[in-house]
């Protein structure tokens, strides 16, 4: 149980770790019920830093207002939302899908000068089998790593590019989804938002821990070129990666999963190619990394 937490807080649910990393599975909580963010909820979030909900009948105006209890909602800078809720972003993978959204390890947003402080995720349609969400911890990635290893980390900082054309096949972001299954939902706004530059150790505001924030959308170090940049990001990016700093989500309808992009990364497994899978996601504001 995570410290703050008693069972009178926790009388009408329970919660079971997912793995000893992080991540929890959360089973008789209704959050249409839930009006305000209490500290005890905000400590679980914090704490195991995935929260797996389970059994959530959500239309997408509840799922909005228990999103909004965590923030302000951050928009999507290139799709549009769901016409009755526009802050509400439907992700589908027909049958006939080229590819799936966001298939590789990533915080989402990093691109953004205020990264995403959380996503909700919830589970509309689901393929048979598959289609699993891996999540990593940054933080214990962090403390894995050398005293010698920190201290030459500590002054870099990241450069995440919109417009880097070296991860989609020549294209930039913008230019990907436009030709893609997704090309619909791009709401045709400026597709070239600033570069995103934050701190590689990054230290969480409401925890004051340190983790390894870094990721896919990460292009290069400031001050080094692509090509001195490229060994080390590509060690980091398999560091974070190892079994012990993982937990994975087995998706059910009605799941709605929530995490902590400020000290987490992700992968959405790709292995259900030829089935449908539907997700309603709302991701929420964050500040600016320090």
């Amino acid at each position: 149980m995570p410290e703050g937490l008693t069972k009178l807080d926790l009388q009408d649910f329970s919660v079971t770790p997912l793995a000893g990393a992080l991540g929890a599975e959360v089973c008789g909580l209704d959050v249409t019920t839930v009006k305000d963010l209490s500290p005890e909820l905000n400590c679980l979030f914090l704490s195991h830093k995935v929260l797996t909900i389970r059994g959530q009948a959500l239309e997408p105006a509840a799922l909005l207002a228990f999103s909004k209890l965590w923030g302000d909602v951050h928009f999507y800078p290139y799709m549009t939302g769901l016409p009755e809720e526009p802050q509400v972003f439907e992700i589908v993978t027909a049958p006939d899908a080229k590819r799936v959204f966001g298939n590789r390890w990533h915080s989402d947003q990093m691109y953004d000068a205020h990264p995403c402080k959380a996503t909700l995720l919830l589970a509309k349609d689901l393929p048979s089998v598959g289609g699993d969400t891996i999540f990593t911890d940054l933080e214990a990635a962090y403390d894995a790593l050398s005293n010698g290893m920190k201290a030459m980390l500590a002054g870099l900082r990241i450069h995440c590019d919109p417009a880097d054309k070296t991860r989609y096949g020549g294209k930039t972001r913008a230019e990907w989804y436009a030709g893609d299954d997704m090309s619909e939902k791009l709401n045709g706004k400026d597709q070239s938002p600033p570069v995103g530059i934050h701190p590689l150790i990054r230290t969480h505001p409401e925890t004051g821990r340190k983790c390894l924030f870094v990721g896919d959308q990460v292009q290069r170090f400031e001050g080094l070129s692509l090509e001195e940049s490229a060994p080390l990001l590509a060690y980091l990016m398999i560091h974070i990666q190892q079994p012990e700093f993982t937990c994975r989500v087995r998706w059910e309808p009605g799941t709605l999963v929530m995490w902590d992009n400020r000290c987490t990364c992700h992968y959405a497994v790709a292995d259900y190619v030829g089935e449908f899978r539907r997700m309603h996601r709302v991701t929420i504001s964050g500040d600016t990394p320090y």
